[in-house]
């Protein structure tokens, strides 16, 4: 089917590019609401970087139950795609992926299922708890049939699905592991969710941050903490001690 892909190219880069960033939508937005609603392209150009960002609609970046591939899109065509088409820096240690709330549990799924592929993985109040999620109480009907169209009717979340799974997966096989940041305010629903998995990849060997600061689920705290994604992402970790605060 015909799709669409917004992408950022900074004027000032080489070819290929020094850097690239997937940047994932959440649910109810699209391919151009980052480029929208924030300040993306001044960071582009700032730090670089291409930065490319996909439709998935409302399918949670998942090879749904009912419905299309969008994560094999996302991990395997849209990556072919855009380096053939862009010329993009192939080395993984340059590659970036990144989201909010739906496309934050989209960019963790991504590096922690290929942690070979992104280096660095951002969640912006992402739904890190996938399981909690679709127990939620107060889901509409809509939403019920949404997801169970994305995990099937019985609601059940595969380890390829769950993110503690794929995260005590990649620590039982001695991965190479992608650093972790991930950001949420204080007054974000998703908050409690946030902090439960924060703390248990703080006990783990994940290079991983996370920052909580005032602010809800919405694009005010967004555009704030894409200087807090970016400095993360650009910052080489041999720089920096494990835990350190922006």
């Amino acid at each position: 089917m015909s799709t669409s892909i917004h992408v950022v190219y900074p004027l000032e880069a080489r070819r290929p590019s020094s850097s690239t960033l997937y940047l994932l939508h959440g649910a109810g937005d699209n391919a151009s609401t980052w480029q929208r609603l924030t300040t993306i392209e001044m960071y582009a150009q700032q730090y670089n970087c291409t930065v490319i960002m996909p439709e998935a609609n409302r399918s949670y970046y998942t090879d749904m139950a009912y419905g299309l591939n969008y994560f094999q899109f996302m991990t395997e065509e849209l990556p072919e795609l855009c380096g053939h088409l862009l010329r993009l820096n192939p080395d993984p240690q340059r590659t970036y992926v990144a989201g909010l709330s739906m496309g934050g549990y989209g960019a963790l799924k991504c590096a922690l299922t290929y942690p070979n592929r992104y280096s660095k993985a951002v969640s912006l109040s992402g739904v890190t708890d996938i399981q909690r999620r679709l127990r939620d109480g107060e889901m509409s009907h809509g939403m019920i049939k949404e997801m169970q169209a994305v995990f099937g009717r019985e609601l059940t979340v595969s380890p390829e699905q769950d993110l503690y799974a794929l995260a005590q997966e990649r620590l039982k096989n001695k991965d190479s592991l992608p650093s972790i940041l991930c950001c949420c305010g204080s007054s974000d629903p998703f908050v409690e969710m946030n902090r439960k998995f924060a703390a248990y990849m703080t006990d783990t060997a994940f290079d991983f941050k996370y920052v909580e600061g005032a602010g809800a689920h919405d694009w005010l705290f967004w555009e704030k903490h894409l200087k807090t994604t970016f400095e993360f992402l650009f910052t080489r970790n041999e720089e920096t001690e494990r835990g350190d605060a922006f």
